[in-house]
């Protein structure tokens, strides 16, 4: 009779464990399911000025919906030199959750400004539109065209 080395009897073991949760793993991260996570529709738009023109400097925009008791849902979105922005909540570009969102605009401030003149960047939007509380945005997001034109202001 034929005996194999404990060692290597352990090691394919090892190996085809290893294996074996691998696929599974990988399986269950490409099949769709998402473990009691909200569902997401697209969200795309421009932030612009009042006379029409786009932020230009770049930012963020935030969304922040509340789900029921739960802690507000929150979703971002960089804004790009156009000024047009697509929102993210759990994975890149999958949008925001169904439902109303107060919304703020963060415009990115000059640097150089502080590093050259080293005075405080000045604001590049009215600082109301910086809050949930003060930005009195509010856009409803659900299953059709989620494309949202924000307007700023400049400020004064």
């Amino acid at each position: 009779m034929f005996f194999s080395n404990p060692m290597v009897v352990i090691r394919r073991a090892t190996i085809r464990g290893c294996l074996l949760w691998t696929t599974a793993i990988a399986t269950l991260g490409t099949s769709g399911c998402d473990f009691g996570v909200p569902r997401t529709y697209p969200v795309t738009g421009r932030v612009e000025f009042s006379d029409g023109q786009p932020l230009t400097t770049g930012g963020v925009v935030l969304f922040e919906a509340s789900e029921g008791e739960g802690a507000p849902v929150t979703a971002r979105g960089a804004i790009r030199e156009d000024g047009t922005f697509d929102i993210t909540t759990y994975r890149e570009g999958d949008g925001a959750v169904p439902g109303e969102h107060r919304v703020l605009v963060r415009a990115k401030r000059d640097p150089s400004e502080y590093l050259e003149q080293g005075i405080t960047p000045r604001p590049v939007i009215d600082p109301r539109f910086e809050t949930y509380e003060t930005s009195e945005l509010q856009f409803t997001v659900g299953e059709s065209d989620n494309t949202f034109k924000i307007v700023v202001e400049r400020p004064t």
